[in-house]
């Protein structure tokens, strides 16, 4: 039983920390492998502990000094996995917000700060804001 839940500790550390070297990289094509395999792994951590729960309730304070020193140890190297994957996340988001914004500018300095649309009578409005930026047909 607790054999099982060390090694789910273990491979989902591992898994996370390859992830976590991947954003740092900017390598994000490469992760949604191991986003799936974190996820089913995640899954199988509960449903363990689920098990372990319900057929040993005392489970947590039946386990052996090493064993209970070795989970905590696992966890906290997975706190700190998760602080930095976040961060790493984080920059790529603020990343990705930047470019758009730099894009959004240029097209703004390129077209003007206003858009326009002709109206039935061949007149011409002007709105004050400028051309929504598009990536992926997506505002």
């Amino acid at each position: 039983m607790e054999t099982e839940l060390l090694d789910l500790f273990r491979s989902l550390a591992s898994i996370s920390e390859e992830e976590t070297m991947l954003l740092a990289q900017g390598r994000r094509g490469e992760i949604a492998g191991l986003v799936q395999a974190k996820t089913r792994l995640v899954g199988a951590v509960d449903h363990e502990i689920a098990r372990l729960d319900r057929t040993n309730p005392g489970w947590r304070d039946a386990l052996d000094l090493d064993t209970r020193s070795e989970l905590g140890e696992l966890a906290a190297r997975l706190r700190d996995i998760c602080a930095a994957n976040g961060a790493a996340l984080k920059r790529q988001i603020d990343l990705s917000n930047d470019m758009m914004a730099e894009i959004a500018a240029d097209a703004r300095r390129r077209r003007g700060t206003g858009s326009g649309a002709y109206g039935a009578s061949g007149g011409l409005a002007f709105a004050g804001t400028a051309v929504p930026i598009s990536v992926n047909a997506s505002f």
